[in-house]
Parts: C-alpha cells; sequence; structure tokens
C-alpha cells in the first residue's frame, strides 16, 4: 500500500512537473521561513515529505487557509521548506518538500530577533499554465511584463470555494484582454482582483 501511494504521489508530481509553461519564472511568498508554490512549481530540485489536507475554507481570505494549512503541516512534519499547493483543490491539499542543499554551504539563520531567511534560489518559482492563463498567486513574475489593465470580479458574484473564484476571474481577464498571458492576483484582495500582463 505504501508503494503504490509512493508511485501515486511521484506520478503526480512529473506529471504537474510536464505542465510548467516554458519557463515563466516567478518569485513566491514566503511566511513563517515557509515558502508558498500556489498555481506554481519550484524551479530548484527537492524531495517529497508528505501531504497535507484540510477542510474547505471561505473563499473571502486566503491568509487564514494558508496560516491553517501551515500549521497542519508542522503537526506533521518537523523540518520542511516549502508547500506546494495541488491545482483543483481549493488550496486545502498540499506537499510538504524540502530542498536539496550542497552539504558544504552553511545554513542561513535568522536575525537576531529569530525571524527564519529564506534562500532566495529557493523561492524560484516556474508557472503552471491553467485554462490557456498563468496565473500567480503568491507569487511575482520575474521577466518583464507589460501591463494591460486590472480586472475584478463583480460585487454581486459568490462563489463557494477558491476554485470558483479564480476561475472566474481568470475568465473575465481573458474577455476584457484576449491577448493576456498572465494575471497576477493582487494582495489583500481576497482574490477578487488582478492585474492582467503580457510578457515581452
Amino acid at each position: 500500500m505504501r508503494l503504490f501511494r509512493t508511485l501515486a504521489i511521484s506520478s503526480f508530481i512529473i506529471i504537474f512537473s510536464l505542465k510548467v509553461s516554458a519557463q515563466v519564472e516567478g518569485i513566491a511568498n514566503d511566511r513563517d521561513g515557509v515558502v508558498f508554490f500556489i498555481e506554481a512549481m519550484p524551479a530548484s530540485s527537492y524531495r517529497h515529505l508528505g501531504t497535507v489536507e484540510c477542510s474547505s475554507f471561505s473563499p473571502d481570505d486566503i491568509d487564514p487557509l494558508l496560516d491553517h494549512v501551515l500549521k497542519q503541516a508542522r503537526k506533521n512534519y518537523e523540518e520542511f521548506d516549502a508547500l506546494i499547493f495541488r491545482p483543483g483543490k481549493g488550496m486545502c491539499k498540499a506537499d510538504a518538500i524540502q530542498f536539496y542543499r550542497d552539504p558544504k554551504a552553511k545554513r542561513r539563520r535568522g536575525s537576531s530577533r529569530g525571524e527564519p531567511q529564506v534562500d532566495e534560489a529557493f523561492k524560484l518559482s516556474k508557472a503552471v499554465e491553467r485554462n490557456g492563463m498563468m496565473i500567480f498567486l503568491q507569487n511575482n513574475p520575474s521577466k518583464e511584463y507589460t501591463l494591460l489593465g486590472r480586472v475584478e470580479t463583480p460585487v454581486t458574484f459568490r462563489s463557494k470555494d477558491i476554485e470558483e473564484l479564480i476561475t472566474e476571474i481568470g475568465k473575465i481577464s481573458k474577455n476584457t484582454y484576449p491577448d493576456m498571458d498572465a494575471i497576477v492576483i493582487m494582495e489583500g484582495s481576497s482574490l477578487r482582483k488582478a492585474s492582467v500582463i503580457k510578457f515581452k
């Protein structure tokens, strides 16, 4: 049974990696020393530690959800570097991973206040395409781009989960700017506002 689960997880990671789009890189956000990869994959090599699942949350704010998943991961894994949130799961299923390090390199410590520091190389991400576009969420594109405009979902739009909300803002973006390449969902907008961009 354990072998079957390992093979299944490995297959998911391989298939997910194949969807990485044209090496469009970004810089993922981190919190408390842990990097979040949402709609993206790490650019650095890593090993899979295990999977974390949680109940669905209200899509009004993703911060409590991120905090909850991070807390769950810390209950199960003593040391991990990042969480890869699986697509199509409403950000309620994530893989805990640990990056491979140079054995000769010294581990970076936090400041005197004890704040953890993350190696910038481990924050590099590769965008994953969804419905013909790339979505940058808790992630910023590092490739040069042109800002086409900004969009937001109508106040009257109600969604039952985060997936519906992301799909809707993607649809609005594509309809408004057909030649777009990606959207960057704005921090603190409850997933309801996004910048629409085209790469140079």
